[in-house]
């Protein structure tokens, strides 16, 4: 049964990305855990196990290469790699019935301290700075009593998490084809060669760059390494059930500051997190009392960069949030203050960050290695969450051979992780959330302590519905810790129902949902999936967006990022329940009450929502009729296309208020008028008349009127845009939904680098093929997403 399977590196050229090179030669290791029937055919699965490892090879290539220091030709600085088709990618596959069996890893929640690293992923370790050519992947499949334990190493250099979660996707698909006899011997070897250039695609730009921009980050030498170290016994998995999870939010979301402090789920996950290991820290005398705790994030970009789909390579931004170890703890407020900078944070991410920062590291890269420098913080103020929880790996099918084809639990090696080093593990299919913490044991042991900890933590759904009101975070006993911090019962309050809007409505798309400020609509799209339509619904402050409408529009955007399959939103149509007025801009009566710190607060919110709307994946249309004015005009720039009725107006009127555009409007504006449009706009505030707008090709589509019916009332013309923007939307629709994303990505950024990129995200498609056989045999296609 033991046996190894090598398939020799296909050819490639890759660039990497500056910011791939800085990572160390590490392997990011996924233990895949499955159920095997007793009576199953092992020599089969194996067969069909080779068959889809070898081709995924040579789907993503880079995969059999190897990663080798920087050479002395290219100036050394051997904290820098390059990626060579060199060597090869292996399959090991080992049997371990004797020593393992599902049944006990099952009845252990697929415990840590069952997986034996040395076992199943006997990778070689490799210093920071290795001379030795490190190979880039390796898969081992265990086969188990009851079982197999799938491990995928990838090394951090080729790939980030969201890129080996990409290349799993790849290798699912592929044993699922294997299992259908689509796959199979003789195996053939890849002849064209691979290309893509990571350094057109993730690039400072030129942009000058400041390391004094980014709080995470130093290009100082690190004086801290040796702190590193692999951790055996204190590596814990702990699950959140989707019921507690909606009690953790509410918690976490309470007392509400403002109707703008929404946090998302995992917001309120990371924030738990901080407070309850920096608690079990203090409470295991590691923190000192008075200590300022810090937080890094690593964010992925793919979405602020507008990156095709897939994209493997590095694309994390380290955020770093600092908060004293006094508020954390406060019982009343110190969870929703965690969670609140948690969304803060990410709400302050930028492409023009990012950038900034990779611009400042590529500039000096012969002189100084960028790096987080969180490192130094780890083992006693700082901790790192990564989190996996929109990663869907729980989602995929990996064959019928496996049952219902989708793994039982994913875990992470204990061995090799470092302390402080927190994975928020991808959602469970119930809804549930598991997380990795390595700490030390004392550490570990006070958290199992922590009745507010255990209380989320505890298994099924024991959970009650709230908390008691009296319930005080105990401490470990006195005589092993520094005086206590003083805590305060949780006491969470309940979130305000949503006002519904009554105003009336002419268009009625089909399930149709209210907000208090939005109605949001959905239609069926051609061939599979839906068309979102928005709708702004402010009546009595003409649309003007307020603290309540960003928040509820950040939800929707976020909504639509985190739908992944074709069957979920293919377009959005962004457009007013109002006659008369698009958007007004923002909420000048509320702003008037707002201190400077809260006005600044709200524009980051806005940018970043802005920001968000304009990165969506797929085609997005602002439908504007009536009045479109400053954030309204700035609204409507954020959407791929633009429909105008006959009676819209719009405007940049900021420097008449002594101030000017501040959500994109100056950059965005330029972008799709030109600059002396621009200027004229901008400089003297005046208003659009829908018919100027449309010849300097502000709008898309502008829906006119004949003599006959010059009389149209405000309602019929703002349906007959909304009805032409629906017809829009189908019409892109009627495209492959892949190939609609994809151009859609190419365009974001357009270059020949980023063309290659889209183009080969379509090439493995059944939609290409559907439409090759659809032509040949003179019918329309019939395209599913995949």
């Amino acid at each position: 049964m033991e046996r190894t399977f090598l398939v020799p590196c296909p050819p490639f050229e890759l660039q990497l990305s500056h910011l791939d090179r800085t990572f160390p030669p590490t392997h990011s290791k996924r233990i895949l855990c499955f159920s095997l029937s007793p009576d199953v055919d092992r020599q089969r699965v194996v067969d069909y196990l080779c068959i889809a490892f070898h081709h995924t090879i040579q789907r993503v290539p880079f995969l059999a290469g190897s990663i080798v220091p920087f050479s002395a030709e290219e100036g050394g600085r051997p904290w820098l790699r390059n990626l060579v088709p060199q060597g090869s990618a292996r399959l090991e596959v080992k049997d371990l019935s004797r020593e393992l069996s599902f049944a006990e890893l099952e009845k252990s929640n697929f415990s840590q301290n069952l997986l034996n690293t040395e076992q199943l992923c006997p990778l070689p370790d490799v210093a920071y700075v290795s001379e030795e050519p490190v190979p880039v992947c390796a898969f081992q499949a265990n086969f188990i009593q009851g079982g197999l334990l799938l491990v995928v190493s990838i090394v951090h250099i080729a790939a980030d998490g969201r890129g080996v979660t990409q290349v799993i996707n790849i290798f699912a698909n592929q044993l699922r084809k294997a299992q259908s006899g689509e796959l199979g011997f003789p195996l053939q070897q890849r002849k064209d060669v691979y290309h893509s250039d990571r350094t057109a695609l993730v690039t400072g730009n030129g942009v000058h760059g400041a390391i004094e921009n980014h709080a995470a980050w130093t290009s100082e030498a690190l004086n801290a390494h040796h702190q590193i170290r692999d951790v055996e016994t204190s590596c814990q998995t702990f699950r959140i059930s989707a019921k507690a999870l909606v009690e953790l939010k509410r918690v976490a979301s309470a007392p509400p500051r403002d109707p703008a402090a929404w946090i998302s789920t995992n917001d309120a996950i990371t924030g738990f997190i901080w407070r309850s290991i920096m608690l079990a820290r203090y409470r295991a005398g590691i923190l000192a009392d008075g200590a300022i705790t810090h937080l890094a994030q690593p964010i992925d970009c793919r979405t602020l960069l507008r990156l095709p789909d897939p994209y493997f390579g590095n694309v994390l931004y380290v955020t770093k949030t600092s908060m004293p170890l006094a508020l954390l703890a406060d019982g009343q407020n110190g969870l929703a203050e965690a969670s609140r900078m948690v969304r803060a944070e990410l709400n302050s991410m930028t492409a023009e960050k990012f950038r900034d920062l990779l611009g400042y590291a590529e500039r000096t890269e012969r002189e100084f290695h960028t790096r987080g420098n969180i490192i130094e913080d780890l083992p006693e103020k700082g901790i790192m969450v990564t989190s996996h929880f929109k990663f869907g790996l729980h989602e995929m099918d990996f064959g019928s051979i496996f049952g219902d084809g989708h793994m039982k639990a994913l875990r992470l090696p204990a061995r090799g992780t470092v302390c402080g080093v927190v994975i928020v593990m991808p959602r469970l299919d119930d809804g549930s959330c598991e997380f990795l913490i390595t700490e030390e044991p004392k550490t570990i042991q006070c958290l199992l302590e922590d009745e507010i900890f255990t209380r989320f933590t505890r298994e099924g759904d024991a959970l009650t519905s709230h908390l008691d009101q009296d319930a005080v975070f105990s401490l470990c006993s006195e005589d092993t810790i520094p005086p206590p911090i003083a805590l305060i019962a949780l006491s969470p309050t309940s979130a305000p129902a949503p006002v519904s809007s009554q105003s009336p409505e002419r268009f009625q798309p089909k399930n149709t949902k209210t907000l208090s400020t939005l109605r949001v609509s959905n239609v069926d799209a051609p061939h599979v999936g839906t068309i979102r339509i928005i709708q702004l619904c402010r009546p009595e402050a003409k649309n003007a967006i307020s603290r309540q409408m960003l928040q509820e529009l950040e939800q929707q955007i976020e909504e639509i990022h985190s739908e992944k399959s074709a069957s979920g939103a293919r377009a959005l149509i962004l457009a007013s329940a109002l006659d008369d007025v698009f958007c007004a801009g923002a909420d000048l009566k509320e702003r008037k009450n707002m201190s400077l710190s809260e006005t600044q607060e709200f524009l980051i919110a806005l940018r970043a929502m802005f920001s968000q709307l304009a990165a969506l994946p797929i085609p997005t249309i602002a439908c504007v009729s009536g009045l479109a004015l400053g954030g309204g005009l700035e609204l409507a720039l954020c959407c791929h296309l633009r429909v105008f009725s006959s009676n819209a107006r719009v405007g940049l009127p900021e420097t008449r208020l002594a101030i000017i555009p501040g959500a994109g409007g100056t950059y965005r504006l330029s972008k799709v008028v030109g600059l002396s449009n621009a200027l004229d706009l901008a400089l003297t505030g005046r208003r659009l008349e829908a018919s100027e707008a449309a010849s300097m090709g502000l709008c898309n589509r502008l829906v006119v009127v004949d003599a006959e019916g010059a009389c149209q009332s405000a309602d019929m013309k703002r349906a007959l845009s909304i009805e032409t923007s629906i017809a829009l939307a189908q019409e892109i629709c009627m495209g492959g939904p892949v190939a609609v994303r994809a151009a859609v990505s190419a365009l974001a950024f357009p270059s020949e680098a980023m063309e290659n990129a889209a183009y080969d995200s379509v090439l493995e498609t059944k939609d290409r093929i559907e439409a090759l056989q659809a032509y040949s045999e003179k019918r329309k296609p019939n395209f599913t997403g995949e």
